[in-house]
């Protein structure tokens, strides 16, 4: 990553973390990701260095570090928890650093660990601790992190020209009531999982880290599985009581996955091969109005069957 000076060097993290954890200026900019700004398109960070290429062997653990970053082909956990944030510092060092950090927090969090051994029990008594402590004694329970960047988050730190030129803002859609404090966003973060107190737990400690670097704009929790990403999982239905994604691409075929998600040499700056682009939108449901409309009518607004999610 080029530093303030103009230095080309690779950014290492804090000499009280492990050497290991440290994001290269490739590792930071060159690797897989996907991101989400409310509204608007976003590339991410990805962490493919160290590989596993495979699952963690453990029940309830999904690897951290693999070929994409986990979140996006995993199968679909039942608990959300989604926070963007705005950089408070254009020091590309620092920002840096807090990736690294934020990094070897998320592998441990996806393991089932703590941020920091002993962090919520066993440091300085009279210190605040470094883990918030809820998530003791819990699984991972699937949990996966996923980091993704804004386009703002280019302009700040004077990156412009690595910004992907597909990351735009998407146009205004008819009946859009958006707002500017929950949208858009430098970063984002992605915390999924099958347990809602562990994904609350993985967003709460990147937050609390980020102190001095970063704050929220704005978070949102989610409940209720309303995809499925993988074939071993049946198709859910949403709150209108209809299946939701019933085409989707699934995590066993790869070529789709390949043509329409991760994103192929030569469709990007070289740093985004392997990765992808996110929308996230909220969508208001009327559902005290769609509780009193007949079921023919609401089969004709969805253009399928309630009961199989066959179309009409």
């Amino acid at each position: 990553m080029t530093d303030t000076g103009q230095t080309e060097r690779p950014v290492t993290p804090p000499p009280t973390e492990p050497s290991g954890s440290g994001l290269s200026r490739r590792a930071l900019f060159g690797l897989a990701g996907a991101g989400v700004v409310v509204a608007g398109g976003a590339a991410a960070i990805g962490y493919a260095a160290g590989s596993s290429g495979g699952g963690s062997g453990r029940p309830g653990v999904v690897p951290f570090r693999d070929v994409h970053q986990a979140g996006v082909a995993t199968p679909a956990q039942d608990r959300l928890h989604f926070a963007a944030f705005d950089l408070t510092t254009t020091d590309r060092v620092a920002v840096a650093r807090l990736l690294a950090r934020w990094a070897t927090a998320a592998e441990r969090m996806t393991a089932g660990e703590e941020t920091a051994a002993g962090g919520a029990v066993g440091g300085n008594p009279l210190a605040p601790p470094a883990d918030t402590g809820e998530a003791l004694g819990l699984p991972a329970a699937s949990l996966t992190i996923t980091v993704g960047f804004g386009g703002s988050f280019f302009d700040k730190l004077g990156l412009q020209d690595r910004r992907p030129p597909a990351l735009a803002d998407l146009p205004p859609f008819r009946l859009d009531a958006l707002d500017p404090a929950r949208s858009g966003g430098d970063i984002c973060v992605q915390a999924c999982s099958d347990d809602p107190q562990v994904a609350v737990h993985a967003v709460r400690n990147l937050a609390r880290m980020g102190f001095g670097t970063t704050s929220v704009r704005w978070s949102q929790l989610g409940f209720g599985r309303t995809s499925s990403t993988s074939t071993a999982q049946t198709t859910p239905r949403n709150l209108f009581g209809f299946k939701d994604g019933t085409n989707n691409v699934k995590a066993e075929e790869p070529d789709q996955l390949d043509d329409h998600v991760w994103v192929q040499p030569g469709d990007g700056p070289d740093w985004m091969t392997g990765g992808t682009y996110l929308v996230a939108r909220r969508i208001r449901m009327h559902i005290e109005t769609w509780d009193r409309t007949s079921l023919q009518e609401q089969e004709q607004i969805v253009g399928r069957s309630k009961g199989e999610g066959n179309p009409l």
